[in-house]
């Protein structure tokens, strides 16, 4: 099945079923907000965990995060899509934090906040079916996220100097998490001692840098095996576990179940829910 190419960006009814889905479920290599309009009779997954489904809710996914939507044909609402290189046009500090994959909480709407941003979602629309000016586009979505940021929902760091600083961590452990596991390697690199670094994750995200390691391992070993063909062995040795027992108990550890058991289980639940 053709998916959607990594330049792609618009808008679309959370129905609609886009190239590279299959039974409501996508792993885009792109930026996506999803903004649920009414309550429907829809189950949401996020990186194989459930999330609830309430009107006038938003949840942004980074790039490679796996959503499911089932029925996707019940779902109300809408989706919005954006390339990688898009998102240095369109993010600042505050809405930065809504694409962060470690929280996947949904954000309350407000009334008065949902008819802006519904204007602008029709500005959107309007442009990916005329002239289609990527620029134009990118303005639009700027906007959709300012005003989306005043709702304080982003996450509860001072946006001073830590906020810059944990910016820069995230994107080192999104390039690096597969070889490096170290708090020295990532402290170092923003300017901070292994202990520090761990006072601000604790005070920021109540996680230390190892547990946020071992999440993002986690996710991405659940990502593979859910939704890839690879072999537990290539899995293993991808996310850089020399040895496929070892990474067989590190999993069983962190999520109770063997990749084999979890494996099955997400064959019967997309039996059950296509």
């Amino acid at each position: 099945m053709t998916d959607l190419p990594d330049t792609y960006y618009g808008i679309v009814p959370l129905s609609e079923q886009l190239p590279g889905m299959q039974d409501g479920s996508c792993r885009f290599q792109l930026f996506q907000i999803v903004w649920f309009r009414q309550i429907a009779a829809v189950e949401q997954m996020i990186d194989f965990e459930r999330y609830p489904v309430e009107p006038d809710t938003i949840y942004c996914l980074a790039p490679a995060q796996v959503h499911v939507l089932s029925p996707l044909e019940r779902a109300d609402g809408v989706r919005i899509l954006f390339p990688v290189d898009m998102y240095g046009q369109v993010i600042d500090d505050e809405s930065r934090w809504f694409f962060n994959p470690l929280v996947n909480e949904g954000i309350g709407v407000g009334s008065g906040l949902s008819g802006t941003l519904w204007r602008v979602c029709e500005m959107m629309r309007e442009e990916c079916g005329g002239v289609n000016d990527a620029e134009v586009f990118a303005a639009l979505l700027k906007v959709f996220l300012r005003n989306l940021a005043r709702t304080g929902s982003g996450k509860p760091v001072s946006f001073e100097l830590d906020a810059a600083r944990l910016n820069s961590l995230f994107s080192l452990i999104n390039t690096h998490y597969k070889r490096e596991r170290s708090a020295s390697f990532y402290a170092s690199r923003i300017g901070l001692s292994p202990k520090r670094l761990n006072e601000i994750l604790k005070k920021a995200t109540g996680l230390t840098l190892t547990a946020i390691l071992h999440y993002r391992l986690v996710m991405e070993a659940r990502r593979e095996i859910g939704y890839g063909d690879k072999t537990f062995k290539e899995i293993a040795y991808g996310l850089g576990f020399s040895e496929q027992a070892y990474f067989s108990r590190f999993f069983r550890k962190q999520t109770g179940m063997t990749p084999q058991e979890f494996r099955s289980r997400m064959f019967k639940l997309s039996k059950h829910t296509g």
